[in-house]
């Protein structure tokens, strides 16, 4: 399931325990469009990783946080999303052997056609790329003369 899933899930299914403000009672559309800025509040604060969790602890917070049994605001909600991320705790730290592998994010990136920096088609990347076979010496070579007809071009 999605990240956006399981926030909308988790976050709906904690608005029904609560009731509309008094003003939207009798407008169910004003009421819609309320509970969906207070879903939009959320999502904009849904982290990458650990959904499930800032979730919880989001409704959790405004369980906490509640001082009617009214929807809260677009603001609280929002001051709840942020206090939820520290039960995320703190993001785990790269090796310190860990290094960026430039040749082959660059490989899968002209694999997929996806942009890419020219300067990687030359020098240490691209012989990188070469002696581990993340590219043949015959896509380099296209790839530099499409890169060299561009830059003719531009002049």
């Amino acid at each position: 399931m999605a990240g956006r899933e399981i926030v909308s899930r988790a976050f709906n299914a904690w608005l029904e325990r609560y009731a509309p403000p008094m003003h939207l009672r009798d407008k169910p559309e004003a009421a819609q469009r309320e509970a969906d800025a207070l879903l939009a509040a959320a999502l904009r604060h849904m982290p990458e990783r650990e959904v499930e969790v800032w979730v919880t602890a989001l409704c959790d917070e405004l369980d906490r946080s509640a001082t009617t049994r009214c929807w809260p605001t677009v603001r609280e909600v929002e001051a709840a999303a942020g206090k939820a991320h520290v039960a995320l705790g703190p993001v785990r730290e790269a090796p310190a052997d860990w290094r960026l592998d430039d040749a082959a994010i660059t490989a899968q990136r002209i694999r997929n056609g996806e942009p890419f920096a020219a300067a990687h088609l030359r020098g240490a990347i691209a012989d990188e790329m070469l002696r581990r076979g993340l590219i043949s010496s015959a896509e380099l070579a296209a790839l530099r003369e499409q890169l060299a007809r561009r830059e003719r071009d531009w002049r």
